[in-house]
């Protein structure tokens, strides 16, 4: 017999409620036992936030991350631009991290993502993004680069490495001892 709206509601309501326990108790233990995926890494991302800093210039200082949480929220920050925007995205908040993004997700075991995000932070100037640039915001809109930020737009959003939960969350298990610290 098929759940009903109310219940199906109830139990969102329950593991909602479960999540925002864990990341307000900064619960490790709890965290490592959610059991899908991507309620593991969006909790994992929740528990990370309050480590990340604004700078002046409206950009994100992830320098009080350990190695391994930076490459975890830098694929989860990568996955969030790519499924609900566009990959310029990412850059517009994180405009200095394109090659720590690019390491990262070759260590989840993101290979060809990797090789797209490159690409893409061959075009930009110093491996930096140049925020407010038009010159440069027009060749990827339109321009000299388009197809190489499309293509890495399009391999990123098809997952064509595997879903970034699935292959972060084996990531976080290997290395669970240094996703905990802090």
């Amino acid at each position: 017999m098929p759940m009903s709206k109310k219940e199906m509601q109830r139990r969102w309501a329950e593991k909602e409620a479960q999540m925002q326990n864990i990341i307000k108790n900064r619960d490790w233990n709890a965290l490592f036992v959610l059991d899908e995926n991507d309620d593991f890494l969006w909790t994992l991302e929740q528990m990370l936030w309050p480590f990340v800093t604004n700078r002046e210039d409206g950009n994100f200082d992830i320098s009080n991350l350990n190695h391994m949480q930076k490459v975890l929220f830098l694929v989860r920050e990568l996955e969030n631009a790519t499924q609900a925007d566009a990959l310029p995205n990412f850059f517009e908040d994180f405009e200095i991290y394109g090659r720590e993004a690019v390491h990262a997700l070759e260590e989840v075991g993101a290979s060809q993502c990797a090789a797209a995000l490159n690409a893409v932070v061959d075009t930009l100037p110093n491996g930096i993004y140049p925020k407010g640039d038009k010159e440069f915001w027009d060749s990827i809109m339109s321009g000299k680069n388009s197809d190489v930020w499309d293509k890495a737009d399009r391999v990123l959003a098809d997952y064509t490495d595997g879903w970034f939960p699935d292959l972060c969350r084996t990531y976080a298990e290997s290395h669970r001892d240094m996703v905990q610290a802090g």
